[in-house]
C-alpha cells in the first residue's frame, strides 16, 4: 500500500481504506501497517490523552485541518486520526500532542494475541524464534486463559509475547495479513 498523496508532508493510507479500517479493531492490519518498511508516518504522543499514553507510537491515518473562520477549539493546528498497535483508531488527536521524534523508549498499545488471525499467528511463530518461545511460555503459564484473573507469571509471559511480536514487526519488512 502506498501513501494517499505522495507529495504530502505526512504519508497516510487512502481515505476509503481508513474508513474501513476504523470501523472496528483490526489487530492483523495494525501489525502489517506498523512493519518496518511501511511508508506511513509514525507519530509519538507527547503526553497522556484519553486511552493513549505518553511516548506511545501510532500511525497517522488522516490529518484534519482546522476549520477556516468560526470558533476554534483547541490550538487551531488541526488534529490527526491515528492507528494504535492494538488495531484501534483514535480520532481528533491534537497535532501539538504528537511528535515525529521517536522517544528513547516508545510504547505501544497492547497487542492481543487472541485477536490475531490463526494464519498470522502461525506465520509469526514460524518466522521468529523469540515469538515461538514466548508463545510456548505463555501457553504454559496461562494454560489457555485469555483474560480475567490470571497469575502474575501469566501476565509476565503475556507481556513477553507482546514484546517479541512488537520487536519482530518493527524489524521485519512485511507481515502477512489475511
Amino acid at each position: 500500500m502506498a501513501c494517499a498523496d505522495p507529495a504530502a508532508a505526512v504519508c497516510v493510507p487512502p481515505g476509503a481504506f481508513v474508513e474501513r479500517l476504523c470501523e472496528k479493531a483490526h489487530q492483523d492490519y495494525a501489525l502489517a501497517l506498523f512493519s518496518r518498511d511501511s511508508p506511513f508516518t509514525r507519530l509519538y504522543l507527547r503526553g497522556k490523552m484519553d486511552e493513549l499514553v505518553m511516548d506511545e507510537e501510532v500511525l497517522a491515518l488522516r490529518f484534519r485541518a482546522p476549520q477556516k473562520g468560526g470558533i476554534v477549539v483547541g490550538s487551531g493546528n488541526g488534529s490527526y486520526d491515528v492507528l494504535r498497535w492494538d488495531g484501534t483508531c483514535s480520532t481528533g488527536v491534537e497535532a501539538e500532542m504528537l511528535s515525529r521524534s521517536r522517544p528513547p523508549q516508545s510504547k505501544t498499545a497492547t497487542v492481543r494475541w487472541h485477536r490475531i488471525a490463526e494464519r498470522v499467528q502461525d506465520a509469526l511463530i514460524a518466522s521468529s524464534d523469540a515469538v515461538k518461545k514466548a508463545h510456548a511460555k505463555r501457553g504454559k503459564e496461562c494454560q489457555g486463559a485469555m483474560s480475567g484473573d490470571v497469575s502474575a507469571s501469566c501476565e509476565r509471559a503475556d507481556k513477553a509475547l507482546v514484546a517479541a511480536i512488537v520487536d519482530y514487526v518493527r524489524t521485519h519488512e512485511e507481515i502477512a495479513i489475511p
